[in-house]
């Protein structure tokens, strides 16, 4: 390519994809992003490969297997020298930045960019740039402290925020980004994450409004399927997470506020993406630049008796994604499956760069482009401490390790997931098949480099509560540390103001 398009990398946290608009939800109020779709290529299947934030945000970054990079959990640091898109976008000839929720490990990492404006949790105590913002606005989020709400775990965690919409996180995410955007120095790559819509689900008014008087509550769910599915699923919300109800058990009151927030929260992200494209118009770097819009995996929100992530449901560990660049791409929907590690080479693909050495996805663009009768790969993985998942044609099975039991569906007949094929007869050469190809992947992506012990990563454990337990110091953090960034902001008054609608 002889102009080398800039690339905005959009991420939510938690986003199923028919939460959207343009993968089919009627109620949903999502127009920004229903129109890059519109506009842009749109992919059925991705899936991401572990799904859980950490794991799949590392997958992403790399463009590798968590059991390669050995993130495969919350809180986990990877091997020393790992790579990231940002890498290799630097040495083409990019500035490179993240802005908003990147669940790195230690929590301040660049892991690659030129500097970051952090923004790491929504009321979980943590001293980056979201809170220095916050005490400038005479807050902070110890009085954001939910959990201390009684409603708080009788209501799923979706409670209206306690802070206008300019203060909210995501709107300091959206505004951030604005302001980046407005100055940027051409090729650049930004990565941007808002944090919702992952629970809390806390719109801010007068987004929590929005779907109060739409019915939200059908739910993928039928009678006795906690006793016909395995126990590892449920196992981790209603026994792990301790929970005081079965989530098997929600009533339609429970389900109706839990969706209206986040679908809420949906639209409060639309909203800035449509401020995003407004700057990017007003600056005319519009049509020379990628826009991505992906998530990091899904919600439940009560569909099979879940809450939540962390299992192979479509709901949890498929997500949308979506290209926008018109000038490069005429407007397609893809049905071929592909993984969130194919991103990464595909930004280097973009970039016109090589993607070094290790990474393990396919790159889009032959797909993006509608190069004709192009295979791109024949299935997808994904895995987590319980499991793998494999994706392959209109099959999806779920292999628990060590267990006589597990997971088949066929997708195309039973989309919902509700008629259990693993122990059919008349299925036992698809499932004798995924079997061979889920241990051929096993072999063929495994990592032949030792695990190495990093050196700045003090403790492994899933700090949940308070992010400095065992780490650097707020006075130890690297000297990068918004060093690139500082001429964007003055005390933190943002040219945007921060409120939508």
């Amino acid at each position: 390519m002889s102009i080398k398009p800039n690339i905005v990398l959009i991420m939510t946290d938690q986003q199923r994809p028919d939460a959207l608009g343009c993968y089919g939800n009627k109620a949903a109020q999502t127009p920004n992003i229903d129109h890059l779709a519109q506009q842009g290529v749109t992919f059925d299947n991705c899936y991401v490969q572990n799904p859980l934030c950490c794991p799949s945000r590392y997958s992403l970054l790399t463009g590798r297997y968590p059991h390669c990079h050995r993130v495969r959990s919350n809180w986990f640091a990877p091997r020393e020298g790992e790579t990231s898109f940002g890498h290799q976008l630097k040495r083409a000839g990019y500035s490179t930045a993240m802005i908003g929720k990147m669940h790195l490990t230690p929590w301040y990492d660049c892991f690659g960019f030129d500097g970051r404006i952090i923004a790491e949790s929504k009321f979980h105590n943590c001293p980056d740039d979201y809170e220095s913002f916050l005490n400038k606005n005479g807050t902070s989020r110890v009085e954001l402290d939910y959990e201390k709400d009684s409603r708080f775990i009788s209501q799923c965690s979706a409670i209206k925020s306690k802070l206008p919409q300019e203060l909210h996180i995501d709107s300091f995410v959206g505004r951030s980004t604005c302001e980046y955007l407005q100055k940027a120095k051409e090729p650049f790559c930004l990565f941007t994450s808002f944090l919702s819509p992952h629970n809390p689900y806390d719109p801010p008014e007068p987004y929590d409004k929005l779907f109060e008087n739409v019915d939200l509550t059908h739910l993928n769910f039928t009678e006795g399927e906690v006793e016909r599915k395995p126990k590892e699923v449920y196992n981790y919300m209603n026994s792990c997470l301790r929970w005081p109800f079965k989530t098997d058990e929600l009533t339609k009151k429970q389900v109706q506020l839990m969706r209206s927030h986040y679908y809420s929260l949906c639209t409060l992200i639309d909203d800035w993406v449509g401020r995003i494209i407004e700057i990017l118009k007003t600056r005319k770097i519009f049509k020379n630049t990628v826009i991505i819009y992906t998530s990091d995996h899904g919600d439940l929100l009560g569909d099979h008796g879940l809450l939540f992530k962390q299992n192979f449901y479509e709901q949890s560990v498929r997500v949308p994604l979506i290209f926008h660049a018109p000038s490069l791409f005429e407007p397609r929907r893809v049905n071929s499956i592909v993984e969130a590690i194919d991103l990464y080479r595909t930004f280097c693909d973009l970039a016109d760069t090589e993607p070094g050495k290790g990474t393990q996805g396919m790159s889009l663009l032959p797909l993006l482009t509608g190069y004709e009768n192009y295979k791109h790969k024949k299935a997808a993985f994904s895995e987590n401490f319980f499991g793998r998942m494999i994706r392959f044609r209109e099959f999806k099975m779920i292999y628990y390790v060590g267990k006589p039991y597990g997971e088949l569906y066929n997708l195309d007949k039973d989309p919902d997931e509700q008629n259990n094929l693993w122990d059919i007869a008349e299925v036992v050469d698809i499932k004798r098949e995924l079997k061979n190809l889920l241990l051929d992947w096993a072999f063929t992506s495994e990592d032949i480099l030792p695990l190495p012990i990093r050196s700045d990563h003090f403790d492994s454990r899933p700090l949940e509560l308070d992010y400095n337990e065992g780490r650097p110091k707020v006075s130890e953090r690297q000297s990068w540390y918004l060093q690139d960034f500082s001429s964007l902001y003055k005390n933190w008054d943002f040219d945007e103001s921060g409120k939508l609608r």
